[in-house]
């Protein structure tokens, strides 16, 4: 296809930090307590740097073969057979794991502002706005990710009032109690697997204009992205604790709840967080629609992108009403999640290895 737009890399990274900050954000807390305790902080930077393997290796992937996506990279230097079947595997992870988080969403909603709205509805809502948006330029998708960036910082500001309800005990011991090495990668890989949204950029490459900054500003914007999270994580850990994080469904939500704005001027800060984190979800599942949209047109080498995005609104609409309920969510996206946090991680580090051996040539 003939590149007839483009972005610069501050740009890619904008799309990083708003990919990253979504649906996760209501619910990791509880993952990451649940599974290594009072280590939920530590287990959290070591699975932020793990993700940071990727940005890196895709960004360098990119630097290289800047001319080719992930799915031309994959054809490229796989080989057709091979390279289409990652191509497919790719594609049809994205498609589940956006059921999935736009599953966990509409929950979150009917809890907290619509509750008497079936799920359907807010399911099917959001579906139908990502593919409202159009994905014939990728500068327009650049410029809704730089728009509502702002607004998806709005809830750390908030959280910071909550900082008076935090005990330091709750962050003790910063190594948990009597953790083993597996224990603790568990809680690692659990922040890794719930940040995953970053790999649209690999689709992204040919049109980044500044290609020699792309590594620098990749690494600032998961930076960013992966600050807000873990800010997030040590304030939820701080006020609540590990055993009531646990009993928790969704920890950023209930956070909200205990704020208390100075003389009253707002009664319900958890609505106007639940609203902005809306608008996270939005360019976290654009994101995704994204990967699945141009991802798929790629692949069969054709343009129509509207079409595309009509059939995919059926398919991620039943994907997300497999779960019977939120405890089926959460293994679900658990399962599908790791999955895709090994594939992200080893396939751009593959690529950039074997291509070297292949002497596939990216750019002279």
């Amino acid at each position: 296809m003939k590149h007839t737009d483009s972005i610069s890399s501050i740009q890619m990274a904008i799309i990083i930090a708003s990919s990253i900050i979504g649906v996760s954000l209501m619910v990791l807390p509880r993952f990451v307590a649940s599974k290594v305790g009072e280590a939920a902080i530590l287990a959290s930077v070591v699975g932020l740097l793990i993700s940071f393997l990727s940005v890196l290796a895709i960004t360098l992937l990119g630097r290289k073969y800047r001319n080719y996506t992930i799915i031309g990279c994959n054809r490229l230097i796989l080989g057709k057979f091979v390279g289409n079947l990652m191509n497919y595997m790719i594609i049809l992870l994205t498609i589940f794991l956006m059921g999935l988080e736009v599953r966990q969403f509409s929950e979150v909603l009917a809890s907290g502002l619509l509750p008497n709205t079936p799920i359907e509805i807010s399911i099917a809502l959001m579906i139908i706005l990502c593919a409202l948006v159009g994905f014939r330029n990728v500068s327009t998708f650049a410029y809704i990710h730089t728009f509502y960036l702002p607004f998806l910082l709005i809830p750390m500001v908030f959280f910071i009032l909550a900082f008076e309800d935090m005990e330091s005990y709750h962050l003790l011991p910063i190594f948990g109690h009597d953790l083993s090495f597996f224990e603790f990668m568990s809680g690692a890989f659990e922040m890794s697997s719930a940040i995953t949204n970053f790999f649209v950029i690999s689709l992204l490459i040919p049109y980044i204009k500044d290609n020699e900054s792309m590594v620098k500003n990749g690494i600032w914007g998961f930076f960013l992205g992966g600050l807000a999270i873990l800010y997030t994580i040590i304030v939820a850990l701080g006020v609540f604790g590990v055993k009531e994080l646990e009993q928790i469904h969704w920890p950023a939500l209930s956070l909200s709840r205990v704020i208390e704005i100075p003389g009253e001027v707002l009664s319900r800060v958890d609505a106007i967080i639940l609203i902005t984190w809306i608008f996270a979800v939005f360019t976290t599942l654009l994101s995704y629609f994204f990967v699945i949209v141009r991802g798929t047109a790629e692949i069969f080498r054709t343009n129509r992108f509207a079409f595309i995005s009509t059939i995919m609104i059926p398919i991620i609409f039943v994907v997300a009403l497999i779960p019977n309920n939120v405890y089926e969510i959460f293994e679900y996206v658990i399962t599908i999640a790791k999955i895709v946090t090994v594939l992200f991680i080893l396939l751009p580090f593959g690529l950039i290895v074997i291509g070297r051996f292949r002497k596939k040539v990216g750019v002279q």
